[in-house]
């Protein structure tokens, strides 16, 4: 009976003990993991500052999957790589990307959601011409990056990249006070 009692006791105490940990989230990275996936950041926007995309099989993983500001959808690394390479060559040639606040959350030990606000420069699309009608851009973006560790590398394996409507952020029932 007393056996018993030990094993019923000991079960609920893992069972709470495991309860909380899961309420409370993971834990934040290691200082070494946060400095890698800033570093995997730092190369997709350095792909975006240089406009070559030669180089992003050294930080994304093959599946890796994207949707642009116009949701178009491109999934895995050759038509990821391809359709932001078109693009830039496009449209983008005299566009700034400038990057601001980045925030990292630990969704699993292995897998990070990086949100990352930029500010773009002025674009034309299609062309990358002053059409005198097409100018977009010149304004922030919000991007939504998920990254795996693998192998001991934090690769990115999903982007979003959504435009913030400035007149909508104005109403942002969380940027206000409450009350307010």
């Amino acid at each position: 009976m007393k056996t018993l009692l030990c094993i019923l006791l000991l079960s609920l105490s893992t069972t709470t003990t495991i309860r909380a940990q899961q309420a409370a989230g993971p834990a934040a990275f290691s200082a070494a993991d946060d400095k890698a996936i800033r570093a995997s950041v730092e190369q997709l926007l350095t792909n975006f500052r240089n406009h070559a995309f030669a180089d992003m099989a050294a930080y994304t993983t093959p599946d890796v999957s994207w949707v642009n500001i116009v949701g178009m959808w491109w999934r895995g690394r050759p038509a990821v790589q391809a359709a932001h390479q078109q693009i830039f060559d496009a449209m983008f040639k005299p566009d700034t990307f400038t990057p601001g606040e980045l925030t990292i959350r630990a969704v699993t030990p292995d897998v990070a959601l990086v949100n990352l606000r930029t500010h773009v420069g002025a674009f034309y699309p299609p062309d990358g011409i002053d059409h005198g009608h097409n100018k977009q851009g010149d304004n922030d973006d919000l991007l939504t990056l998920v990254l795996v560790k693998q192998a001991g590398r934090w690769l990115l394996t999903a982007g979003h990249n959504t435009v913030v409507d400035a007149r909508a952020a104005a109403n942002n029932p969380n940027a206000r006070p409450p009350g307010k």
